[in-house]
């Protein structure tokens, strides 16, 4: 019962903590923070842990509600979703996280809460999930990622100094490519599921 417990926990756990892509983010929150005060980094950071789990919880209710309503099956999102999550990783492989704006002072809401916590890998990973396992396995790992990803960028500067920016960058790289395995595996059970 209790290795039951803990697969299901890690089916649920490592896809979303590879969607949320935090050493991914790492750099550019680096870069954009560098010129803040403690306090106005604190602030942002906790505006967007707070907006991205929101955000995220709020997809997984209102999303399975839509698609009720539409007639869209489990098959067809994780076929879709899947697709989403390869270009997501795809991109990044690619083009890396595109660099945004810290002149507002919702800087902490958009973009760095959404799309670059909870973007379109982390919400479509989430339905997936939701609607895959028993809801408390996606409640919990929702909260130790948005908690794992408020560590690492809280002692953002600590890391990099230990890790260096080239190991960072290429962790990163390494978990585009799982997510990208990842979004494969939804559209392969999708696709077997019809």
């Amino acid at each position: 019962m209790r290795t039951n417990f803990i697969n299901i926990f890690l089916l649920s756990f490592i896809p979303l903590f590879v969607a949320f892509d935090v050493l991914g983010l790492f750099p550019i929150y680096i870069k954009f923070t560098a010129g803040m005060d403690k306090k106005t980094k604190t602030k942002h950071l906790k505006d967007s842990l707070l907006t991205a789990f929101i955000i995220s919880l709020l997809f997984v209710i209102g999303g399975n509600q839509v698609m009720t309503y539409l007639g869209i099956s489990m098959r067809d999102f994780l076929i879709a979703g899947g697709i989403v999550i390869f270009l997501t990783a795809i991109k990044d492989l690619i083009l890396g996280h595109q660099i945004p704006s810290t002149e507002s002072e919702y800087f902490g809401v958009v973009p760095l809460g959404i799309p670059l916590l909870a973007g379109p890998a982390v919400l479509a990973t989430s339905v997936i999930i939701w609607n895959e396992y028993p809801v408390y396995y996606y409640l919990i790992s929702l909260v130790l990622n948005i908690a794992i990803c408020w560590i690492v960028l809280y002692f953002s500067g600590y890391i990099l100094k230990v890790l260096g920016r080239r190991a960072v960058e290429a962790i990163s790289k390494v978990f585009s490519l799982i997510i990208a395995s990842i979004a494969i595996m939804f559209i392969r059970k999708g696709i077997m599921g019809f």
